[in-house]
């Protein structure tokens, strides 16, 4: 204890979550240290995470539909440190810190759930102990009818002090809501930077915004940047954490809903970005682009598809302005393959694609994301067609496992998968009429992996149109040194 103490982040760290009974990034242990040499002192240093909150969000009330929550603490790789102690339950739960448990997950392995309730809330998946290690949950609303129609499915969301989102509009087809989840006992100040199509906006009424603790707040984007576009959004707390989600309706030529979904959280710009899976089949497939920079930004595309990577004839390098979001139609360019999108820039850039099925009822859009460095967990939902998980090696040839368990953890799909240089493979898993739940671990080059649900135009049926990435789990990222972000509740 006292190698730990020494540490004066690690001192700091845990009197802030100490004060601020701050979740999501965990209280970190490290084992005590042999006396080393300061250049073996730089060497990553193994945390343990010991505690856990996510924030599930949900659709506002609207038509008939259900909502669920569910939750995992996965079977993790032998030998991965965990909390000591015993195995007590996570819960899912509203927000209050009156509410009672809406289900738990009591051991490791088995999926917990929250029943289906037609009327959605925000829920939390939290908890202390061995089973907060890994723990991952979906939150899905499905909807026969009225602006919720459709399939609305997002991964539960850790807390932070820095989020970026891309592919937002308020074009007159589009009804797009930040919501905003403060899971922690303090409130929090957030400011949301706005950049369209025209370079960054001037949103004073979009700074120093206050969410109560345990409340969720919504931003309406039409009120604060009317009539724009495309537009991607920086989220910075300047106190506490928030767990921020972009919901995003969608209207037709007649007025009739097309869809809602949860735009999610895209990789902070960089000069190399990777879109993953962009979902085989019809329909249209919409990459946006933002470049917050100050200088234009020249950007090489590459499609990494099922045969190899190509680039695009006439997209081959891509302008785009300072500060500016722009939307590039890549439906006829993939051909409706399975496909990752990869980006290098000479200025720091972020990315998502929009994804809408044949009959345009609905859509999904995933964003750029980090490639995997360990074990990524993903719960999915019941589904009625096939989901595809999608594996892109955007560089040199590669290789994952997989493993798909049921809802008592039982295995029912594991194999390891070679992915060739550049380009995506596709695996394909059966309909299911319960949770499941994915893991998918890189064991050699560089990955990244998304899995989504594109079902054909089928008469009146109701689509269920999905993508969900896969990013490293916290724990695996904790034994690489990562550290609390205790930095929001700093200032």
């Amino acid at each position: 204890m006292s190698s730990v103490l020494s540490d004066p982040r690690i001192r700091l760290g845990a009197c802030v979550l100490a004060i601020a009974v701050v979740g999501g990034l965990a209280v970190v242990t490290k084992p005590k240290q042999p006396n080393v040499e300061p250049q073996a002192a730089q060497a990553p240093t193994r945390s343990i995470v010991n505690r856990t909150a996510l924030a599930c969000p949900a659709p506002a009330a609207g038509g008939k539909q259900t909502s669920v929550v569910s939750g995992v603490a996965p079977a993790l790789p032998a030998g991965t440190p965990v909390a000591k102690g015993d195995e007590s339950p996570l819960s899912i739960s509203p927000l209050a810190t009156t509410a009672d448990p809406l289900g738990s997950l009591l051991v490791r392995g088995k999926i917990g759930s929250s029943p289906a309730a037609p009327k959605p809330q925000v829920l939390s998946i939290r908890g202390t102990g061995p089973l907060a290690a890994g723990a991952v949950g979906t939150s899905t609303t499905i909807a026969t009818s009225g602006v919720n129609s459709g399939m609305a499915s997002a991964p539960c969301q850790l807390p932070g002090s820095d989020f970026w989102f891309v592919g937002a509009s308020t074009a007159p087809d589009r009804r797009d809501v930040l919501t905003l989840t403060n899971l922690d006992s303090i409130n929090a100040a957030v400011n949301v930077t706005i950049y369209s199509n025209k370079g960054q906006l001037d949103v004073p009424s979009a700074r120093g915004l206050v969410i109560p603790a345990r409340s969720t707040y919504e931003l309406f984007l039409d009120q604060v940047a009317r009539s724009q576009k495309d537009l991607a959004l920086h989220i910075v707390s300047t106190g506490g954490r928030v767990a921020p989600a972009l919901r995003d309706y969608a209207t037709k030529a007649d007025k009739t809903p097309a869809g809602v979904d949860w735009i999610g959280p895209a990789v902070p710009p960089s000069t190399k970005v990777y879109v993953p899976a962009a979902a085989p089949g019809p329909g249209q497939r919409k990459l946006v682009l933002a470049n917050p920079s100050d200088l234009q930004a020249t950007i090489s595309l590459t499609v990494n598809g099922p045969n190899g990577p190509f680039k695009p004839a006439g997209l081959e390098t891509v302008r785009l302005p300072a500060g500016a979001v722009s939307t590039i139609d890549l439906t006829k360019v993939l051909h409706g393959d399975a496909s990752g999108i990869s980006l290098v820039s000479d200025q720091p850039v972020t990315a998502s694609l929009r994804m809408i099925d044949k009959s345009g009822s609905d859509f999904a859009s995933i964003a750029a994301t980090e490639g995997l460095t360990g074990p990524a967990y993903l719960v999915l939902p019941a589904h009625a067609q096939p989901a595809i998980l999608q594996v892109t090696a955007p560089g040199k040839a590669s290789s994952v496992k997989i493993d798909l368990r049921d809802a008592a953890g039982k295995s029912l799909q594991s194999r390891a998968v070679d992915v060739i240089a550049g380009s995506t493979t596709q695996i394909a898993f059966k309909p299911q009429t319960g949770p499941t739940y994915l893991t998918v671990e890189q064991t050699r080059g560089t990955v990244v992996a998304g899995v989504t649900l594109m079902p054909a135009a089928k008469g009146n049926a109701t689509p269920q149109v999905a993508a969900w990435p896969l990013t490293t789990s916290l724990v695996f990222r904790a034994q690489l040194g990562a550290q609390p972000d205790v930095r929001a509740a700093l200032r």
